[in-house]
Parts: C-alpha cells; structure tokens; sequence
C-alpha cells in the first residue's frame, strides 16, 4: 500500500500531468516499467474515477498510435493489438486514460483536487477511519481496508473461478492502489501527516467529511 512518493502535492501533480500535454494518452504500464515522470497506476485510476481524467474503454489506441515510448519493450503491447498478441488476461478497459478538459483545469487550479478528492470512495473510507481514531499505522489500515472489502465482496475466487467484478471496479469501493495514492495526496493537502518518529503512522490535522 506504500508508494514511491508519500506525499503528492496537487502543484506537483497538475506539474507532471502539463508535461505529458493536451492530447497525451497515459498507461498504467508506464510507471509498473519505471519510465520517468509516468505518473502511479494509483493516481491515474483516482484521478479517472474522479473525472479528472478520461479512462479508455472502447476504441482504445495501439501503443504506437499515440507513440507511446515503451512499444518496443513493454510485455502488455499486444494486448492493444486487434488481433491476437495479447499477454495478459486483464480487462482493457481502465489502463489507458486521455487528457480532458478537466485535466487541463486542474492542470490551470490545482486546488480543484481538494474539492474533488474527498469524492472518492477511499477519501470516504479513510474519512470513516480517522472519525474514528486521529492516528492509524499503514499496515492496520491496510488490514482494515482488507476486511472491509472481504466483508462487502466475500473471499478472492480461486484461480479457475471468473472474478465478480468489473474493469472500473476491480476492488472494494476503489483498488489498493488508489488507497496508496489517495494517502500520499491527503498528506500533499497537508489532511494528513506521517508522524516522524516511526514513519509509519499517519496523524490526522484536518478533517475532510
């Protein structure tokens, strides 16, 4: 549940999203292949659930179609194709996401993060954690968010079993990944603060519910 980057600023976020430009296609593969300045698969789902971005699901772009720098080299290339290739079981839908004219506004006002994070379904749920108690240790809210998903969508299915769920909802009420982007933005707001003696716990400073 960790990322690179605990905190994310909404300045620094509306800064990497300008680099890519206007008519920029971004992947969640970008940044599981470490290209820099990509941007957290995390990030990217928040920010598509938020509308901040548009998630691909139909006529998605071949990688090459928008010049994507990781063609050549990148497992998951053929899954785009329109004909076999494909390395991976995994939905289409939600990897590939498009600039919109709300990214260029948070890209112009960043603070329209802050009015559209608390949103989110993790801003919510994390809001209902720290109600609860002002501190939390990531590996409890891991653990916590764990049994919260467990309780709502029942056990991970076996292997030779179809998941219940769908592309845009490929987790309890968020994946974990945007739980660990949504942590590193509300500590960016300055919501929420890693306490300096361990690291590992967060401090809440101002409610956002």
């Amino acid at each position: 549940m960790i990322l690179d980057a605990r905190c994310l600023t909404p300045t620094a976020l509306a800064e990497q999203l300008a680099a890519f430009g206007e008519n920029a296609v971004l992947c969640l593969h970008q940044a599981e292949l470490e290209y820099p300045g990509a941007l957290a698969p995390g990030v990217l789902l928040l920010l598509g659930r938020l509308k901040l971005l548009h998630p691909l699901t139909q006529r998605i772009p071949r990688c090459r179609e928008h010049s994507c720098p990781l063609t050549d080299r990148c497992p998951y290339t053929g899954d785009f194709e329109d004909r076999g290739g494909s390395s991976s079981v995994r939905p289409k839908g939600w990897r590939k996401f498009r600039m919109t004219d709300q990214s260029l506004a948070l890209i112009q006002r960043p603070e329209l993060l802050a009015e559209q994070l608390p949103k989110h379904p993790a801003a919510h749920w994390l809001g209902q954690r720290f109600a609860e108690r002002p501190e939390w240790s990531c590996f409890r809210l891991a653990e916590r968010w764990l049994a919260d998903a467990l309780a709502v969508v029942g056990p991970v299915p076996a292997p030779a079993e179809k998941p219940k769920t769908t592309a845009s909802q490929s987790d309890f009420e968020g994946s974990r990944r945007e739980l660990a982007a949504c942590l590193a933005i509300l500590v960016g707001l300055g919501w929420l603060q890693w306490k300096q003696e361990d690291g590992l716990t967060l401090h809440l400073r101002r409610p956002w519910w």
